[in-house]
């Protein structure tokens, strides 16, 4: 009888060491607690091996340099108070949270998470297989600012980044609220002391990155992003698989809204990939608002399926509407484009010194199909005449030339019958 009571209480002590607990930063915490405890209390949650849920609320929690994540934690906000903030700037461009490799399965749910201009990254996400990110807020990420101040050294230039994901799977990024992120440059600033920044990814801004060499699930879907500015190479939403021997990221990019965006709405450099159901606007009268550059140097959409190997990217039933741009719709490589509205107002030619269309396709091989498209606006496609992308295939790009720069676009085979613009 000894015995079996001794291995009970052995039982039960094993239990409660292996258990897991909650982080409680919300019930009461400010109550007993002065503010400036918040941030080592929610270190002290993330260094205890035991907690796997934080709860956070009340009062924000002021951060003064990265949260590293390196096992399964699942932040929760409760109400509408969750509040990581930062506090001063963070050194080496640092994001706010970043989980690592053995963070694998972690989530973000109904946090807000401000940058205050300070810090240049929200949420890092390196090697994880499974993150979750939801019902959440990014807002405030600035990079390396060109007009005010002087940058001296190459080491002081970063891109901002509200969610920066690398090499990880299982990628889920739903119904967030994105806004404020980017940097202020212009064409001028591409080159510096010889080096190409934007070859070198030192101007690209984004709401969200999603960026590796590995096989895995990607959906962002029914996200807020608005005002990811930039002039040289920004984008709200940017999705590119490198270095693949067979296909890397594949899912979906859906129901998003993206409103004012410096280069990119949406920048697709993979296959396997279904593009529908967003709303992308931008206003953007000029190559410059209150110095950021809204909606006027490159495509709402942009995908580019031609350098690894892809198939089966679809563009569909989106709606675009646009003051100034240089394309509505560009897809390079074989694609599927259907059910698009397309409407840019100015047909003015952009900061590039490129004719505007609404579409833009390019195919070296292969053929790309597109079906029941509408376009709006002013700015056509001048080798179409009055027509539009309707119905048709692309077989063939031609070669160009517009102010000494070569380029392609497809003259289409169209059939007999094709939708007028309106």
């Amino acid at each position: 009888m000894k015995r079996l009571c001794f291995g009970i209480v052995l039982l039960l002590l094993s239990v409660s060491v292996l258990a897991h607990h909650d982080g409680d930063l919300c019930w009461g915490w400010d109550d007993i607690n002065p503010p400036e405890l918040k941030e080592e209390a929610l270190r002290s949650f993330l260094a205890d091996s035991r907690i796997s849920n934080i709860y956070i609320c009340g009062q924000p929690i002021l951060i003064t340099k990265p949260l590293i994540i390196d096992r399964p934690i699942r932040f929760e906000g409760i109400g509408h108070t969750a509040q990581i903030i930062a506090k001063n700037k963070f050194a080496n461009s640092a994001a706010m949270l970043k989980f690592t490799e053995n963070a694998s399965g972690s989530q973000i749910r109904q946090v807000m998470i401000d940058g205050d201009f300070l810090a240049t990254k929200g949420v890092e996400v390196q090697g994880v297989d499974g993150i979750d990110i939801s019902y959440s807020v990014f807002s405030r990420f600035l990079g390396t600012d060109f007009k005010t101040g002087t940058i001296t050294r190459y080491s002081e230039i970063y891109p901002a980044r509200a969610i920066q994901i690398t090499n990880s799977r299982n990628i889920h990024i739903f119904n967030n609220f994105i806004d404020r992120v980017g940097g202020h440059d212009a064409s001028s600033d591409r080159y510096f002391n010889g080096v190409d920044l934007v070859r070198e990814g030192r101007l690209a801004h984004r709401g969200i990155s999603i960026v590796g060499s590995v096989s895995g699930q990607v959906e962002v879907s029914k996200n807020t992003i608005r005002d990811v500015y930039g002039y040289l190479d920004s984008s709200a939403i940017y999705v590119q698989s490198m270095d693949c021997v067979d296909r890397c990221y594949y899912g979906v990019i859906s129901d998003n809204e993206i409103n004012a965006f410096g280069n990119n709405g949406i920048k697709l450099l993979a296959s396997n990939f279904n593009v529908h159901y967003n709303r992308l606007f931008s206003n953007g009268q000029s190559n410059n608002v209150d110095r950021q550059t809204i909606g006027t140097t490159s495509s709402a959409i942009l995908s580019l399926c031609h350098l690894t190997p892809c198939s089966e990217n679809i563009i569909s039933s989106n709606v675009i509407e646009l003051q100034r741009a240089y394309r509505g719709i560009q897809a390079i490589g074989e694609h599927y484009i259907g059910g698009n509205q397309v409407t840019i107002h100015s047909p003015h030619i952009t900061a590039r010194g490129m004719l505007t269309y609404e579409f833009s396709l390019q195919v070296s091989s292969g053929l790309s199909h597109f079906s029941g498209n509408r376009i709006h606006g002013k700015a056509k496609n001048p080798h179409l005449g009055e027509t539009n992308y309707a119905d048709g295939y692309c077989i063939n790009s031609v070669s160009r030339t517009y102010s000494s720069e070569v380029y392609h676009d497809c003259d289409p085979v169209l059939p007999s019958t094709v939708m007028l613009r309106q």
